[in-house]
């Protein structure tokens, strides 16, 4: 008979055995990289250079700094599990330190500014999901990249041109994609709204993402991807001639109230104190046409001597919503005035397009070259419209737009690195970049806001990455 003591043990003895008997049916693997990013900038410009420029006047900013950092680094976890429904199993977790730039407010936080060698920089989950793949089917679910996310240029700084070509956007999500006639594929993924605001937060009212939307974010895409005359690399990668067409879509809500839309020291449009807003709702929206062009191709592994040409080009309104950053998406159009005097305007999305292009050249296996450009775009803005806040006393002069905040009129960069990778282990990079914001208004300095007045925000940098992959 078992008595109590051998009982225990036993019972123990089950209880480790049943992590174990789990753990037998799914594979386990390690993978990442651990990276250190050093640079010179002209400017505070952020780390992954994904926030507009202050104006060149800011004596504050405007000024060079060297930083060195290892936040980037990260790692993940790949899970090979069972077979289910026919299909091949498997889990993805990622993590980085990139959580907050350096933990600070302000316009500090943006820029990178303040850290000192022994911060804590917070670890964040980017990625973590499961998937099923069947032949030609793959049904995911979890966190991943959306399909505006695909084709970021192979760079220094992490998250390259967030803020032109391509935004390196997550979100929870549900996808499916199917591939047929061994060249076509087709996708749809609903997921969380994203906030339009972009960490901009102007008013309670708000309600453009999140829990307090009523309908997902929406993206779809259609892509041909065949080796007609050769392959060419992308991010070392032998990859075939492939054209894509993704597009996004979402609904946001703009409850009514007043809002203070005055901006300091503009001259272009209008200042208005308290009008109201009705509530309103707006579709932020995007559509992207990609292209990846073999201009010299190979049709073997070695990649010596062969060039390739990537462009992804987009149009959308409300784009915050789809992971470009640093624009104030919000346009606040005149619509009526009551008999009291009291003006109401309706929240509009400021139209944006742009894009990015990049050229690659492999010397050898080990020497590469990346050039890359992208720009971003305002446009049908009503700047005919809108006149200084002096005209306001004239009632000629009531029907004018406003922003509620300093707004991007257009942003674009342009970099060169030079890549050095000896083995699959390792990878080294240089790089200069330089990058531009124009605002639609323009400000004075701090000094003396009447002069000195500008509209332009301006940053070189040259940068160092070592990487070391495991």
């Amino acid at each position: 008979m078992m008595n109590k003591k051998s009982f225990l043990i036993l019972a123990l003895v089950a209880l480790l055995a049943l992590p174990t008997a789990a753990m037998a049916a799914a594979e386990f693997s390690l993978g990442g990289y651990i990276k250190l990013d050093a640079f010179w900038d002209s400017t505070q410009e952020g780390k992954n250079m994904n926030a507009a420029l202050l104006r060149n006047n800011d004596l504050n900013f405007h000024h060079g700094r060297l930083k060195f950092t290892s936040q980037s680094s990260r790692f993940n976890f790949t899970i090979k599990g069972p077979k289910l429904w026919g299909a091949q199993t498997t889990g993805f977790i990622e993590i980085d330190f990139d959580s907050a730039e350096e933990g600070l407010a302000a316009a500090g936080a943006a820029r990178g500014v303040g850290a000192t060698a022994s911060n804590s920089y917070t670890p964040r989950l980017r990625h973590a999901f499961f998937r099923f793949d069947w032949p030609e089917t793959e049904l995911l679910l979890g966190q991943y990249f959306t399909f505006v996310s695909q084709w970021f240029p192979e760079l220094a700084q992490d998250g390259p041109f967030q803020l032109t070509g391509t935004p390196t956007a997550r979100m929870p999500m549900i996808k499916l994609t199917q591939r047929f006639l061994g060249m076509w594929q087709v996708g749809l993924m609903v997921g969380e709204a994203n906030a339009i605001n972009n960490n901009r937060t102007y008013s309670a009212n708000d309600h453009s993402g999140g829990e307090s939307t009523e309908a997902p974010q929406v993206q779809g895409q259609v892509q041909f991807a065949k080796d007609l005359y050769g392959k060419a690399a992308w991010y070392g990668k032998p990859t075939p001639f492939t054209a894509q067409i993704n597009f996004g879509w979402q609904r946001g809500i703009f409850a009514d109230g007043p809002r203070d839309l005055r901006t300091s020291g503009q001259n272009n449009f209008v200042a208005v104190v308290n009008p109201q807003t009705r509530q309103t709702y707006r579709d932020p929206w995007v559509v992207m046409g990609v292209l990846f062009i073999p201009v010299i191709p190979t049709s073997s592994a070695n990649l010596a001597g062969t060039a390739s040409l990537q462009t992804s080009w987009w149009i959308g309104q409300g784009v915050e919503a789809f992971g470009w950053s640093a624009f104030n998406s919000q346009v606040f159009r005149f619509s009526g005035q009551r008999a009291d005097g009291a003006r109401f305007f309706n929240v509009d999305l400021l139209s944006r397009y742009g894009g990015q292009i990049q050229g690659q050249y492999y010397f050898s296996n080990q020497w590469f070259l990346t050039a890359a450009y992208g720009m971003s775009k305002a446009f049908n803005v009503g700047f005919g419209e809108t006149s200084g806040a002096a005209a306001l006393a004239g009632i000629n002069d009531q029907k004018k737009n406003a922003f509620q905040a300093d707004v991007v009129n257009y942003h674009h960069e342009l970099a060169l690195c030079l890549w050095y990778r000896p083995i699959t282990a390792f990878k080294f990079g240089l790089q200069y970049a330089y990058a531009r914001t124009n605002y639609f208004q323009n400000v004075g300095n701090a000094a003396n806001n009447a002069i000195n007045k500008t509209n332009l925000g301006e940053a070189h940098r040259v940068e160092f990455v070592g990487l070391f992959f495991f």
